[in-house]
């Protein structure tokens, strides 16, 4: 019992000895590996900076950024592969690879929304399917692109709210880019009664719509009927202008046409409500009820 205890102990101790000459053994790679890690390190912000300023001066800055990260991990990654080669030379760049390869894959799970992100905001700033300064709607957001980076695109909406939203959702829904054309069109409906006359409406509309400045001659507008409403008669009008100032546009569009139809005389009518009641009905009843739904 005795000898095996002893046995035991001896080649304890001449593993844990083993091991520790194996460790001073590998000293001198170790200390040569960190060198040749820290001055990869070291180049690669270098390259990183490089890469941002030349790719950044032919197009986006963002562009250069992205891709100077990226030049900023490939660089480190090779740096890796050197450093454990010097220390361990029977280690193979295959089988490195293929162990990092089974953590990239852990690591792509847990950060899959972030990687989407950052993926799609390359690509939207290398296509450039739009710009800053653009004016886009997307989910119910409407306004200025105010910033485009790797992560996420910022809005700033015209009441004046900023915006973040994910460059994947961008990059897999539909997105409406207002100002990637100059000219936009605009509709609007106007009611006029029965009694009108349609051809006269139309022709005050029209007159009353080239009279705004800002309505491009880039197509003549238009109007025709819309709709045969309850109390009106709808003409739908058309025209075009500039993104620039469709807002203000459409604004003075709306207080032409209107003084032009009272000018003319054309009514614009009030929504008609027809009550109909049995031969038999008390009208005081009938009349109370319809004060109350008024709230009158």
């Amino acid at each position: 019992m005795i000898d095996q205890l002893t046995n035991a102990a001896t080649n304890s101790i001449d593993t844990v000895g083993s091991m520790i000459g194996g460790f001073f053994t590998l000293l001198p790679k170790i200390f040569i590996a960190l060198i040749v890690f820290a001055l990869v390190f070291v180049a690669a912000r270098i390259i990183k900076d490089l890469v941002s300023r030349i790719v950044g001066a032919r197009a986006a800055k963002s562009v250069g950024v992205a891709l100077g990260r990226i030049a900023h991990v490939a660089t480190i990654f090779v740096g890796l592969l050197i450093s454990v080669a010097i220390v361990a030379p029977s280690v193979g760049a295959a089988e490195l690879i293929q162990v990092l390869g089974v953590g990239s894959v852990a690591i792509g799970f847990a950060f899959r929304d972030i990687l989407q992100n950052f993926l799609a905001g390359l690509i939207i700033l290398l296509r450039r399917p739009f710009t800053e300064g653009d004016w886009i709607e997307f989910d119910g957001y409407e306004g200025v692109i105010k910033e485009i980076s790797t992560r996420s695109t910022w809005i700033h909406t015209f009441d004046g709210r900023d915006v973040s939203i994910p460059n994947g959702e961008i990059f897999t829904n539909p997105i409406t880019i207002m100002t990637r054309d100059p000219k936009i069109r605009t509709d609007y409906e106007f009611g006029i009664s029965y009694e009108a006359d349609i051809t006269k409406a139309k022709k005050v509309i029209i007159d009353a719509i080239k009279s705004v400045e800002g309505v491009s001659d880039f197509k003549n507008p238009d109007v025709g009927v819309s709709d045969l409403a309850a109390s009106s008669v709808n003409l739908k009008a058309r025209w075009w202008s500039s993104t620039d100032d469709v807002y203000s546009v459409k604004l003075n569009v709306l207080e032409a046409v209107k003084n032009a139809l009272d000018d003319a005389e054309i009514e614009i009518p009030f929504p008609h409500r027809q009550l109909m009641l049995p031969e038999n009905a008390n009208l005081n009843v009938a009349a109370n009820d319809l004060t109350k739904q008024k709230g009158i």
